[in-house]
């Protein structure tokens, strides 16, 4: 072997070792830098006392045990990290970390996100649940902001559509020349008008006083949501509709996300995963409780004959088609297709 190949053997293996020296040296400086090292969880909601706070006390306590206290975290009921628009920014910004709210309300960031407030397209709760945690669809649906700033990391169904009221509502004519409270997407605004009604988007922490001034006459939404803030004591009546059911979801910062530990990055997506089924089962128990709740409370619960039920469901599953499938977005036409072909596939047989 010539002088030459020795010294190339020898010069390669010192690259190889001063190669494997700097990996090394960096894993140790980055085990370094994250040794000892803790994450605080901002979790917040617009809502209080309901499903979303318990999720979020769900997600928070697991990730600190799973952790061994390198994440801690505080829940924020009732907006008090913003209004819902500002909890939207803060998870694009990295200033909050996750914050649990239906997918309308991020319509800004994807239009997409309305496809599930398609009326009459389910036929109950567990047939939504079903739906919008079927792989192949609840994924895609998730990951539709992340080039946003915003990862989805779980989803369930809240509860089916209710309307509290200061007037009765005992058939679908009676909604005419209302003012209703609904999400802010187009989807909600066109269910009232349907039948006649405005839907008029209120950030909801400000319903209870906006039915106290007559602002609105009502809010569209779940009855065990508006329990958490007290509709009942501004309302005495609340008619169960079933023509739509309001899905919520965990929403996670990228932003940091991405400054996590890989091993807590996962842990922080895969944990509000986990508890869907788990706080759905809950949901399904408190949402009758929370109606005899408000029977005792005076409030009375009010549900259309089974022919007036039909009309107003007729009336109302034509919506989907009209805004989603022929919308001007390709991804809108996209995930309202995916949706009806997986709420096909659930679809209860009998």
């Amino acid at each position: 072997m010539s002088n030459h190949r020795k010294f190339a053997g020898k010069g390669a293996l010192a690259v190889a070792l001063l190669a494997g020296g700097a990996v090394a040296a960096l894993a140790l400086q980055t085990g370094t830098a994250y040794a000892g090292k803790k994450w605080h969880v901002k979790i917040g909601m617009a809502t209080m006392n309901d499903p979303q706070q318990g999720w979020g006390e769900k997600i928070g306590k697991e990730l600190e045990k799973r952790s061994g206290g390198r994440l801690t975290y505080r829940v924020f009921p009732a907006s008090q990290l913003g209004k819902i628009p500002r909890q939207v920014e803060g998870i694009q910004l990295g200033t909050q970390e996750m914050f649990l709210t239906p997918p309308g309300f991020l319509v800004g960031l994807v239009n997409a996100f309305m496809v599930p407030d398609a009326p009459g397209l389910f036929l109950n709760s567990l047939h939504a649940h079903k739906t919008l945690t079927d792989p192949r669809f609840h994924d895609k649906f998730l990951g539709m902001a992340e080039d946003k700033g915003v990862l989805g990391a779980g989803m369930l169904i809240y509860e089916g559509t209710s309307i509290a009221s200061t007037i009765p509502i005992r058939k679908p004519e009676d909604i005419a020349g209302m003012k209703i409270r609904v999400l802010a997407t187009p989807m909600e605004r066109a269910v009232p008008a349907a039948w006649g009604g405005t839907g008029v988007p209120i950030p909801f922490t400000e319903v209870v006083p906006a039915l106290q001034r007559r602002v609105v006459d009502a809010c569209r939404s779940s009855i065990v949501a508006m329990n958490g803030l007290k509709f009942q004591t501004v309302t005495k009546f609340a008619t169960v509709l079933g023509g739509g059911y309001i899905p919520t979801a965990t929403w996670v910062s990228k932003v940091w996300a991405n400054k996590l530990p890989a091993d807590l990055r996962k842990m922080v997506m895969d944990v509000p995963r986990e508890l869907e089924e788990s706080v759905s089962k809950e949901v399904t128990t408190l949402v009758l409780s929370t109606q005899d709740e408000w029977r005792k409370a005076g409030v009375e619960i009010i549900r259309f004959s089974p022919a007036d039920q039909k009309r107003y469901l007729d009336k109302l599953r034509p919506l989907g088609d009209k805004f989603l499938a022929n919308h001007k977005n390709a991804q809108v036409r996209e995930m309202y297709k995916l949706l009806k072909s997986v709420a096909s596939e659930h679809r209860p047989k009998s």
